[in-house]
């Protein structure tokens, strides 16, 4: 009975079937249904772009940030001293965006990077310096950390113009140490903020060479300090004052990348840079300095999911001081070269969005970065006359909320890491930081 029940159910279902022509018919249906439906929704995406678009360009666009940190410091002397400190701070930062058109766009940060319970240091002036003032906490004050514009032109949009406070800390590799994406100096080198200008022949300027091997070059140029009198000086207002301008120009060139391995290097002259000499602050000479980094974003290909999602480096710096006549540099009278190695790795952990790294740094005695906004509290990696070994791990709690914990350890050779150009950059001082320990640990919030 129930084989005769289902044949009899087989049959009417054939008999039922629709034919070939109705068939066609509603695979025609239904095909210029799904046409209507995709112009529909191609009409919907181009109006909400026409939509953000009109928005952008007739908005500033805010992104707010606020990072809370705690970092546990430990210093200990040559001659035996011992101190140790836990430091709190707040950095607040507040980052404006606004594009004109396709071809001109500009950017504002301002910041305020806080020491907790405090409103303002009573050490040297230095601290609030335009080359360090964001980078050493203190006090709630908002201050200008970018301000800069970028125009594009030519035929292919092949060269950039900017001008203004440029994004010049937290560029490769220190960045990574942080999460972020980097700024355009090599930090093995230069990290410190800077007003100035830059011109940038992209790859495309450079026809089939820049197509296959992504060749690029950068030329900047900015002003350290400005020598003028004060508008109600006894002098005529702005005039030239006692110290001639600092200034500092260079290029970054890019000969390959290929969005995995790439070759940069950079190199700067500085003119007129000050310290002390027997204890009056004067220009004591100039500078050069160049950095050639390789650089790995994936190692080997598909040979695992682990190197393909590493980011791996090593970084060569070599500087050399110019003191003028009857004036010391790093203590010396005459001409000094020094050299550094960055080696590290940035590396991703399991399935997870989180990341670790580790970074290796050894510098010369006399070896000389052009940074005073320290990486670390206790001092600069890129910096350090010794051995520097840092750890650090990026844990991402959800989206926009991150956590980093970082523990970096000196081992100073020598004297003078971070200090000005002159006496106090002397390496054979007799008593000295020997040895340090930064321990710190940060959540960040960003939208």
């Amino acid at each position: 009975m129930k084989k005769l029940l289902i044949s009899t159910v087989a049959v009417a279902s054939l008999f039922a079937a629709p034919t070939v022509e109705e068939l066609q018919t509603q695979i025609t249906e239904l095909q210029t249904q799904l046409k209507e439906l995709k112009a529909t929704q191609e009409r919907a995406a181009i109006s909400l772009q026409n939509v953000k678009r009109a928005h952008y360009e007739d908005h500033i666009n805010f992104h707010y940030g606020i990072r809370s940190s705690v970092d546990y410091l430990y210093y200990e002397t040559k001659s035996g001293d011992k101190y140790a400190n836990n430091i709190l701070t707040n950095r607040v930062t507040l980052t404006g965006l606004a594009r004109v058109n396709d071809n001109l766009k500009a950017t504002l940060k301002v910041e305020a990077n806080n020491v907790f319970g405090m409103n303002g240091n009573s050490n040297l002036s230095y601290d609030n310096s335009g080359w360090v003032a964001n980078e050493t906490p203190d006090d709630t004050t908002l201050r200008v950390k970018e301000a800069f514009f970028n125009y594009t032109f030519g035929e292919d949009g092949e060269y950039m113009f900017s001008a203004g406070r440029r994004p010049s800390v937290g560029g490769y590799p220190a960045n990574l140490r942080e999460g972020d994406m980097p700024t355009s100096p090599i930090a093995h080198l230069v990290n410190m903020e800077f007003d100035g200008f830059s011109f940038w022949v992209k790859p495309d300027a450079f026809g089939s060479v820049g197509e296959d091997y992504g060749t690029n070059i950068k030329f900047c140029f900015g002003r350290g300090f400005s020598s003028n009198e004060g508008k109600f000086n006894s002098a005529p207002a702005y005039s030239k004052g006692d110290l001639p301008n600092s200034d500092m120009g260079g290029f970054l060139f890019v000969p390959y990348n290929d969005e995995q391995y790439s070759i940069w290097w950079e190199n700067i002259w500085a003119w007129n840079l000050q310290g002390y000499n027997n204890g009056t602050m004067t220009n004591v000479g100039n500078y050069f300095g160049s950095n050639l980094i390789f650089k790995a974003d994936g190692i080997g290909e598909e040979i695992s999911d682990f190197l393909d999602d590493t980011k791996a480096f090593i970084s060569f710096a070599y500087t050399q001081t110019d003191p003028d006549s009857g004036k010391t540099m790093l203590g010396a009278d005459s001409s000094k070269i020094g050299y550094s190695v960055w080696v590290g790795a940035d590396m991703p952990v399991g399935d997870s969005n989180d990341r670790m790294g580790l970074n290796i740094v050894h510098g010369s005695k006399y070896y000389r970065a052009m940074t005073y906004g320290e990486d670390t509290l206790a001092g600069s990696i890129a910096a350090v006359r010794g051995t520097a070994v840092d750890a650090y791990y990026n844990h991402k709690i959800m989206d926009g909320l991150t956590t980093n914990f970082r523990a970096t350890y000196f081992k100073y050779n020598n004297a003078g890491s971070d200090a000005f150009f002159g006496d106090y950059g002397n390496p054979d001082q007799n008593d000295y930081v020997e040895k340090a320990v930064d321990i710190r640990a940060y959540i960040r919030y960003q939208f």
